[in-house]
């Protein structure tokens, strides 16, 4: 693999997971797309590598290229994007006008351009020039007028360049693959935190903080649409998301998905008894699920790509402490109504896309001495990152921390795949009375 820029912090491999088709068939229809695609974006000499992942049976990975810089011109009008649009780029995405910031004099529709991303803070709009760090993303071809750039940002929508030469090339969401439903982005923890929660069919299975869905959406599949599925989020604008994906991919959401914007944190009905059948709606007696899934907010400092300044800092990643703290207070106030939710002898699987141990080893460990011996960790199937963290009663209990920084030999792809990830963290309990 080619080394990683200093500046950037980009994903060697894309996860999918495949669904309503068999692989081998899948699979083809990949390589011949994703040949032509990544032939179209400049790699014209690499081949992308293209593989089940060995302990995920509904999981393929691809290997994304960098391309060398120096192979690429940067002699094109000048084009600036925010860094939350850099990141999108880096996943394959083409450039929507809502994250343009500036341009360059000189360019117009179907002119090519020079994207940059700024790494510093800046302010939107085109009359002055940005002298701040930057980290070039390739090149690509203005599809939108110039004068409808230069009018009111806010109202801008729509593509507004298609990226021709990315600096980093991978799978385009937007392809005809993705939209038919059969190949659904999502990151590999992610596709082990959904597995490793083993949802049955049949079950009462309970998502606490669903939005936007992908995990969800994964349950569903492996509960093959039998029992219920009960997906909760605050935002009601997310949930909506996850509602229309869950149609585009064919999921009752009427009898089996039942979707309610409700505060997870007052999830829990603590006057309620625990028998009968499951509530209709929030908020719910204890003791009603045999599966919980609590994916928690959290500081999401795992998120990758990631563009870095100078000084090792993103505005993904300027975040106060103050709002660092926020993070495990909420967690400690969901993983109490977590537990009351869970029938004795089922699972609850706690997970968060940070590294910190705050939000991490330490709720394991609170949440443990809290509810000992009710709540126990237990082994996770499958287990790609087992770390371990101490019980009460002396033992280790295994749980999952995929983090980045953690060093792994590159030249086996189907090994590097599982390391070069987003960061995450996955704990799997189980609940006694």
């Amino acid at each position: 693999m080619t080394p990683k820029p200093e500046d950037m912090d980009y994903v060697c491999f894309t996860s999918v997971r495949f669904r309503g088709k068999s692989y081998e068939e899948i699979i083809l229809q990949l390589k011949s797309a994703l040949e032509e695609e990544y032939k179209s974006k400049g790699a014209t000499s690499v081949s992308p590598k293209i593989f089940l992942q060995k302990s995920l049976p509904d999981a393929i990975i691809i290997e994304n290229i960098l391309v060398a810089e120096k192979s690429l011109p940067q002699t094109h009008p000048r084009l600036y994007v925010d860094p939350l649009c850099g990141v999108a780029v880096l996943r394959g995405s083409d450039i929507f006008a809502g994250g343009v910031i500036g341009i360059e004099p000189g360019a117009s529709k179907d002119c090519p351009v020079s994207v940059y991303a700024c790494l510093e803070k800046f302010n939107a709009g085109f009359t002055k020039a940005y002298t701040g760090a930057t980290r070039f993303l390739g090149n690509g071809l203005l599809v939108m007028e110039r004068k409808q750039l230069l009018g009111d940002i806010h109202s801008n929508s729509g593509v507004a360049v298609r990226m021709t030469q990315p600096l980093v090339v991978c799978p385009s969401f937007q392809s005809c693959l993705f939209q038919s439903g059969n190949l659904v982005a999502q990151n590999l923890p992610s596709l082990v935190c959904a597995r490793v929660l083993d949802a049955q069919p049949g079950q009462t299975v309970l998502d606490m903080c669903c939005a936007p869905g992908g995990k969800c959406l994964h349950l569903a599949d492996l509960m093959q649409l039998q029992g219920t599925l009960i997906a909760i989020d605050k935002s009601a604008k997310r949930l909506n998301t996850v509602a229309e994906q869950a149609v585009k991919l064919g999921i009752d959401t009427e009898n089996f998905l039942r979707i309610h914007c409700f505060d997870a944190c007052r999830l829990c009905d603590d006057n309620g008894t625990d028998a009968g059948e499951p509530d209709s709606k929030p908020p719910y007696r204890p003791k009603q699920f045999d599966r919980v899934l609590l994916d928690a907010p959290c500081s999401a400092l795992g998120q990758r790509p990631r563009l870095l300044t100078s000084s090792d800092s993103s505005s993904q990643l300027s975040k106060t402490a103050s709002q660092l703290s926020s993070y495990a207070q909420i967690q400690n106030r969901l993983f109490r109504e977590a537990i009351k939710l869970v029938k004795p002898g089922g699972f609850l699987v706690y997970s968060t896309c940070t590294t910190r141990p705050e939000e991490n080893e330490r709720q394991v460990s609170l949440a443990l001495q809290m509810n000992w011996p009710n709540l126990k960790l237990v082994e996770q199937t499958p287990n790609l990152r087992p770390f371990g963290i101490n019980q009460p009663d002396g033992s280790v209990g295994l749980v999952q921390k995929f983090d980045p920084e953690v060093p792994y030999d590159a030249s086996d792809v189907t090994n590097a795949c599982n390391y070069d990830t987003i960061g995450f963290f996955v704990a799997k309990f189980v609940v006694f009375d």
